[in-house]
């Protein structure tokens, strides 16, 4: 169950990442000084919380006993 929930997650943050993304590359013109802050504060932290989530949902995979 655990691996499952963190499997979602990990994929739910690569999403948002790139959505957030691709709005401040493709909506720069329009979002103006809002882009960078919304790289900074939004996508760089989601992009951290898939790589945790998907180091843990390794670490777990790796010890579980489900085959």
């Amino acid at each position: 169950m655990l691996p499952k929930v963190l499997a979602w997650s990990a994929l739910a943050s690569a999403l948002l990442f790139v959505v957030l993304m691709l709005t401040a590359i493709l909506a720069r013109s329009s979002l103006g000084d809002v882009a960078p802050l919304l790289v900074y504060w939004g996508a760089v932290p989601l992009l951290g919380l898939g790589i945790i989530l998907a180091v843990v949902l390794l670490i777990t995979s790796a010890f579980s006993s489900d085959t």
